[in-house]
């Protein structure tokens, strides 16, 4: 064999082995689990933003609560009424009982 034939050899082994790797590994099985993907999130905040969004937001919490603005509401500021409204958002979200009822566990069992 003449040394352009070795080479010639070697290419077409090379190329033939690359082949094979392709071939097996593209019927090959995937293993792994399928991704699941989960409900999407709202990318904003649902906290109003504006000071009119804000005070009437406030002003619903304080509603469902049965109660009203408190007086010299007006000279708050934005970050102030967000952290009232927020507070009250709190106070009003159902306790466990009121979403589950029955469901009573004792953390020491």
């Amino acid at each position: 064999m003449t040394r352009r034939q070795v080479w010639g050899l070697a290419l077409a082994a090379f190329v033939a082995g690359g082949a094979l790797v392709f071939v097996v590994v593209s019927v090959q099985e995937d293993e792994t689990s399928p991704v699941t993907v989960g409900t999407a999130r709202p990318a904003a905040s649902q906290v109003p933003t504006t000071r009119a969004e804000l005070v009437e937001a406030w002003t619903a919490e304080l509603k469902h609560a049965g109660k009203e603005l408190p007086k010299g509401w007006e000279v708050l500021t934005t970050d102030e009424i967000r952290g009232r409204y927020v507070h009250q958002r709190v106070l009003n979200a159902p306790s466990a009982e009121d979403i589950d009822p029955g469901m009573e566990r004792r953390v020491d069992e």
